[in-house]
């Protein structure tokens, strides 16, 4: 068992930096959403996906490595030039496996094939704009508006 102490192990810097920093990251989204606050639930669930898989790959960790203290592991790997190689290697591979697992929840609007209802109305006034200020567009084509 670690005999670290309550403040030894809280409130040090990271933690402190990682709890007010994300408080004030929360205050800035809601103060500055557009509709007083209502994206910040769904922001905030979006956020919690991520977080319940790193809080579940760090309890499968502990199950299926209960004998190993990681923080020992560390300040053995420190000893060395190449064990400290390794153990910096070992968390750019978690960081990048962590990256890989969220990375999938982004998706873009294929906008390419989409054009909102409401542009198509400002299309003729976008062309005649982009005629006056940028004639030799590639994005004109051969024809003027």
């Amino acid at each position: 068992m670690n005999d670290k102490t309550f403040k030894e192990r809280w409130l040090r810097l990271r933690p402190l930096g990682l709890g007010f920093g994300s408080l004030a990251v929360l205050a800035y989204l809601y103060l500055t959403d557009p509709n007083n606050g209502a994206l910040l639930p769904a922001f905030m669930g979006q956020l919690a996906t991520p977080i319940l898989a790193v809080w579940f790959a760090f309890l499968m960790r502990k199950v299926l490595m209960d004998y190993v203290n990681v923080e020992e592991l560390y300040n053995k790997l420190k000893e060395t030039s190449v064990g400290s190689g390794i153990g910096f290697l070992g968390v750019c591979l978690v960081m990048f496996a962590l990256l890989g697992l969220f990375g999938g929840q982004v998706r873009a609007q294929p906008v390419e094939t989409y054009i909102p209802v409401q542009a198509k109305e400002h299309i003729v006034v976008l062309r005649k704009e982009q005629v006056e200020y940028w004639p030799t567009s590639p994005f004109l084509g051969n024809s003027q508006a």
